[in-house]
């Protein structure tokens, strides 16, 4: 009883149903808005914990793939997204900065372990990991100035000091823990997936909490809206794969299917924060609430496919 509630607990897919359900159904959970830097500096710390300082500066040697999956993911990208959202009728121009948001954010703190799952580079995954997110506190707000300039009114000084508080300040402790502590740290660093996933869970309640009635709404006028969002998700992810993987055509088939997860499995988590911090739109926390789905069911898809690809 005690492992099926583990597996519940570690399961994105059950978080995202019971954080839309708190969001939407609780008032109360608006209460964790002023707890969501908080909230999301503790998901990065445990996340970072399971990071290896020597093998990151170990791989820092392969420079190239390095270089091109970092300018792919966090400048090409939100670029190409930001083109396309172009050719969008103005009453869906909304929605395409959801998917721009999406597109411009660093890799996700679980890439390595997905890339190990499709048989990729797990080192590789790492490094890029952790070079997209330490980098992002400045590619983020200048890809967002840059893609939209006054059409999207933005801090870009003050989300560059956010995203250093969420970023930087709980990888360095992190570091400085391993450093102190690293016998402890490698037998609680494997055990703290749960925990994430309910922080996770918090975060997400606390961002849709303030947009649930025009979320309801939504939902009630257009159900078909709902489902072609999720549709346009499933389609962006396989996207990402594809360019992902041809990305990095000079390396072997393992390594090119690394880069594929990290640029697709983003750190979503970031984006919700944001979303809810600087662009407090209903239909984008929606939409970025809705990416976990793929997210989170994709991969054994993409793994099959994989095998096959030269």
């Amino acid at each position: 009883m005690l492992g099926r509630f583990r597996t519940l607990l570690e399961s994105y897919l059950f978080v995202l149903v019971v954080a839309l359900l708190v969001g939407i159904l609780v008032p109360q959970a608006q209460v964790l808005i002023a707890w969501n830097t908080l909230l999301l500096q503790a998901i990065f710390f445990l996340s970072s914990l399971k990071m290896d300082g020597n093998e990151i500066l170990a791989r820092l040697k392969d420079w190239r793939t390095l270089a091109i999956s970092g300018v792919f993911m966090l400048v090409l990208m939100p670029l190409v997204v930001r083109g396309a959202t172009l050719l969008l009728p103005e009453n869906l121009a909304v929605f395409g900065f959801a998917f721009f948001l999406l597109a411009a954010m660093p890799s996700g703190m679980t890439s390595p372990l997905l890339s190990e799952l499709v048989g990729g580079n797990q080192p590789l995954a790492l490094v890029i990991t952790a070079g997209t997110s330490l980098l992002a506190p400045f590619t983020v707000p200048l890809m967002v100035s840059l893609a939209y300039g006054s059409t999207v009114v933005v801090d870009i000084f003050g989300m560059m000091r956010t995203l250093v508080l969420v970023i930087f300040m709980p990888f360095i402790l992190a570091m400085i823990v391993k450093r102190f502590m690293p016998k402890q740290v490698e037998q609680v660093a494997p055990r703290t997936k749960p925990i994430s996933t309910i922080l996770l869970g918090l975060l997400i309640a606390g961002a849709v909490a303030p947009h649930a009635d025009r979320i309801i709404a939504s939902a009630r006028e257009n159900i078909l809206g709902f489902l072609l969002i999720i549709l346009a998700l499933f389609l962006f992810f396989g996207v990402l794969h594809a360019l992902g993987y041809y990305a990095a055509w000079w390396k072997k088939r393992h390594d090119r299917s690394t880069v594929s997860v990290c640029l697709t499995y983003m750190n979503f988590t970031l984006a919700i924060f944001l979303a809810g911090t600087y662009f407090p739109d209903a239909d984008v926390v929606l939409v970025l609430v809705l990416s976990i789905i793929p997210w989170a069911t994709l991969l054994p898809v993409w793994k099959k496919v994989s095998t096959k690809l030269p």
